[in-house]
């Protein structure tokens, strides 16, 4: 007759408890009769019996539902494709770490100093064979010592942590992995996205399985896509955060047949975020201890391109910017009940990518208080705290209060810079829509050079453009950016194009030359490690999708690469003597207190660009406070003169 059925796995538990005391309790009698273990053999009729405990666990199981929540072990066994002789091992050697009876009459073999069973003994408490045992081994389920001076068959053996959360009836993600892995459902932002393009398509389904690479920027959509791949097949994905794997060369490996073992467990798709950080040997891990150990696709994804030498067949896709149609859909599923005028604005103004619409789409809604009152400032709030978390410190936002009335330039330079703003108002529409973007292929970002000699106007003019654009403009800071180290210069220059091409704010290198420079000949290692951080930016700029605006005093010392790469270049030319005047007045305020100024006899006397007139005029209105007067024309002679002679020239006119 059929036993009962199993109501939960700690009555499971029990019996196997009780059929491994049996189980050692038999090899103690016969070791003490056979007298090659201390001790009086006990009586046969007082030992308990496994042979009939193991056939009572055999019925009750039969009629058991099961299920991984009922039964973990079995399912275990199941998953992994366990010979019953294997699975009797896992339970023999989980018995000792969950009873401390049991643990106790282990010791009865050897001593305090050596509390485990060894391979010899479970070899004869349990019908195994070596190759099962390394076959345990190599998953993970059980440790073996690695002391070269002792015999194979005189090693101890455990059940590894794994196995005894299973037998103790948990069903949790391994917790070895949990500092760096993550059970991840394809959600609903992914089925709202774009259909997957036909070469992910036909990867997923390719024979044999591919490697997967999704190349592109932090938070450009790759581990979304990555759980659309998964969700093709049915599976949810197992998120592995690379750089949280441990770098020493004895455990990664065993990360790595962990993380193969969970993925079969689970039935789950390996991604593997920031793949970048595991370098050369990384790699070659990763093709020995988890590309061979899973069935299916395995997905990483990476910032950089680079060469993946594995033993699997290689589909890399790179990200593309998503369409403004595709932004709408997002921001709706985000910030659900919003204004549809909200939504549209937020996705034509702001191109940004979808994980930096998530992060915030959150702001937002913390600021607003709820979904459906965030207005477009909450989005640009949201979006700008996003972008300063990123940049850490490596760029600094710059705020312009002037207006394009304070700019004085020829009407060549002002219809320029309306090109460049009209080039980043149109993409969408030229690259997306009217698809020039499959004809231009790389370099589908904007990046201008403005160029002159100092005080000409060109960081507010950048400053000018980002507002204009309603977007912000982040200063770089080479001096935090560039690196006496090898390869940081690269890795800080990665996270400030990263960020602002996720948040869709401009990037200002100011003084560009001092990064951009030409390329020199090698006559030494540091120019060698100097022509590689240029060639790198060559990279990134064709690849930046974003804003970026360069500054220079020195055009001809910029590298001529970068110039070819250039959508507009646009040269500040010293203003002339109508210019001054339009300069000079433009830089009294309305509300300053002022007597008849002679701009025209300033404008004359003193050939001064933009900045340095700003000088002089703020110094003058300080004398003429000091002075308790309005500003007069004898103020701004003073001052326009101790300016002049700041830039080393002489002033020999009469004041």
């Amino acid at each position: 007759m059929t036993d009962v059925a199993y109501a939960t796995t700690h009555e499971l538990a029990s019996d196997r408890l009780r059929w491994s005391i049996a189980l050692i309790t038999r090899l103690v009698h016969r070791g003490r009769t056979e007298g090659w273990l201390a001790g009086s053999a006990r009586p046969p009729e007082q030992l308990p019996d496994p042979d009939a405990i193991a056939a009572s666990i055999t019925s009750r199981l039969a009629a058991t539902p099961q299920t991984p929540e009922r039964m973990p072990m079995q399912w275990l066994a199941s998953q992994l494709a366990l010979t019953g002789h294997e699975l009797d091992v896992l339970w023999l050697l989980a018995s000792v770490e969950l009873s401390p009876a049991i643990a106790r009459l282990v010791q009865t073999f050897g001593s305090a100093e050596c509390p485990d069973l060894t391979v010899q003994l479970v070899q004869q408490l349990a019908v195994v064979s070596p190759a099962s045992l390394e076959r345990l081994h190599e998953l993970r389920l059980i440790e073996l010592a690695t002391e070269a001076r002792l015999p194979s068959h005189r090693r101890w053996i455990r059940a590894s942590d794994r196995i005894v959360e299973l037998a103790g009836g948990s069903l949790d993600l391994d917790r070895i992995l949990a500092a760096c892995c993550t059970i991840v459902a394809a959600d609903e932002l992914a089925a709202h996205a774009d259909e997957l393009p036909v070469a992910l398509l036909r990867a997923v389904e390719a024979t044999p399985s591919p490697l997967i690479v999704l190349v592109g920027a932090q938070g450009s959509g790759r581990t979304t896509t990555a759980a659309r791949v998964a969700a093709r097949t049915g599976r949810h994905t197992l998120q592995v955060r690379c750089p949280g794997l441990d770098r020493e060369p004895r455990e990664m490996p065993r990360q790595l047949r962990a993380i193969a073992r969970e993925c079969r467990l689970f039935d789950l798709v390996p991604v593997l975020c920031g793949a970048e950080s595991l370098g050369d040997d990384g790699v070659q891990l990763l093709d020995r201890e988890l590309l061979r150990r899973v069935d299916g696709p395995v997905i990483v994804t990476a910032t950089p391109d680079r060469r993946w030498q594995v033993s699997r067949p290689v589909v890399v896709h790179r990200m593309s910017g998503s369409s403004s149609a595709a932004r709408a859909r997002i921001w709706r599923t985000v910030l659900p009940g919003v204004h549809h005028d909200v939504v549209e604005a937020a996705a034509n103004q702001y191109t940004t990518t979808p994980g930096a619409i998530v992060a915030a789409a959150a702001s937002a809604i913390t600021r607003a208080g709820e979904p459906s009152r965030v207005t477009l400032e909450d989005v640009h709030e949201g979006l700008r705290g996003h972008l300063d978390d990123r940049l850490g410190g490596l760029a600094t936002r710059i705020t312009c209060t002037q207006r394009w009335q304070d700019i004085v330039l020829p009407v060549d330079q002002f219809e320029q810079l309306a090109e460049l703003v009209a080039r980043v108002r149109h993409r969408d529409q030229v690259l997306d829509s009217w698809g020039f973007a499959d004809k231009v292929g790389r370099g589908l970002g904007v990046a201008a050079l403005l160029s002159g000699p100092p005080g000409t106007g060109k960081t507010m003019v950048a400053g000018l453009i980002a507002r204009e654009l309603g977007l912000d403009l982040y200063q770089v800071d080479l001096s935090r950016v560039v690196s006496k180290y090898i390869g940081e210069t690269e890795a800080n220059l990665a996270k400030v194009f990263d960020a602002a091409e996720s948040g869709h704010a401009i990037l200002l290198f100011d003084e560009a030359d001092a990064l951009f420079a030409r390329r020199s000949e090698v006559k030494s290692s540091n120019d060698r490690y100097a022509n590689l951080e240029v060639n790198y930016l060559l990279q990134r700029i064709e690849q930046f999708r974003g804003i970026c605006l360069l500054t220079t005093n020195h055009e001809t010392a910029i590298d001529e690469a970068f110039r070819r790469r250039l959508a507009i270049h646009v040269r500040f030319p010293v203003p002339d003597e109508r210019h001054r005047d339009a300069l000079w007045r433009a830089m009294i305020p309305e509300r300053a207190h002022v007597d008849e100024l002679d701009f025209d006899r300033l404008s004359h006397a003193f050939a001064m660009t933009g900045g340095y007139i700003k000088n002089a005029a703020l110094r003058a209105a300080y004398l003429a406070a000091d002075a308790n007067s309005p500003i007069t024309t004898d103020h701004l002679w003073r001052a326009a003169r101790a300016e002049y002679e700041a830039m080393g020239k002489l002033a020999f006119v009469a004041g």
